[in-house]
């Protein structure tokens, strides 16, 4: 899944999600419920950690958060324990390595903690954005590699928030909607992180303050 060189049940939560940049709403409301998991990854154990010294990937629990390396366009991916559905995932990430040609970002609906498969939805040091569906390896295109100028370019902070409900798949970047498609392959499964570096260099990022909520389509 390589990029393009350059080129508790608590009251409801619902949010209308904000427009994007280019002042179009989304394709759906969907309203973000009740927290299923909150974390800092200050804790021990509180997420998988894998060394690949054959791949040169790692997945490690820092001071900083969850890092994942890689130093080749090998992806390195870690992901929860527990199974998902309809969900909204929110979280900061901060690229460290210096090469802007990579990818990394969020996931849902991956079918296991050895498997690639999943819904992804990656930014990359170079300011663009795409989600994508893998499949028995095969990365085939929700919405390809697309620039866009809410992304915060090389090694600096970007929210991210990745929305799976039902068959809807959005992406927002710092609050402004990036990408959006539809896909019913898969329908729940676990989630977590991605990264992938590139023939020119190494990936480096550190994600934090990750959380899930359930999600729902809002319905008139």
């Amino acid at each position: 899944m390589t990029k393009p060189k350059k080129f508790f049940l608590p009251m409801l939560l619902a949010f209308h999600i904000l427009l994007a940049a280019c002042g179009q709403a989304p394709a759906e409301d969907v309203a973000s419920q009740e927290i299923l998991l909150e974390t800092d990854f200050s804790e021990i154990d509180s997420w998988p950690e894998k060394l690949d010294m054959e791949n040169g990937t790692a997945v490690q629990l820092t001071n900083d958060g969850y890092e994942l390396s890689s130093n080749s366009a090998a992806y390195v991916w870690g992901f929860s324990e527990e199974s998902y559905g309809d969900v909204v995932l929110e979280t900061a990430v901060n690229q460290l390595s210096a090469e802007h040609n990579n990818a990394y970002g969020l996931v849902c609906r991956a079918s296991s903690a050895d498997s690639r498969n999943g819904y992804y939805f990656l930014i990359s040091g170079d300011g663009l954005v795409s989600i994508r569906r893998v499949e028995r390896n095969l990365s085939s295109p929700i919405v390809d590699w697309t620039p866009h100028s809410a992304v915060r370019q090389g090694a600096r902070t970007n929210q991210l928030r990745a929305i799976c409900a039902g068959e809807y798949l959005a992406f927002y970047v710092n609050n402004q909607l990036v990408a959006e498609g539809e896909d019913g392959r898969f329908a729940s499964g676990l989630v977590g992180f991605a990264a992938s570096g590139s023939e020119d260099g190494s990936v480096q990022v550190t994600f934090t303050d990750f959380s899930i909520r359930a999600a729902q389509i809002a319905r008139e």
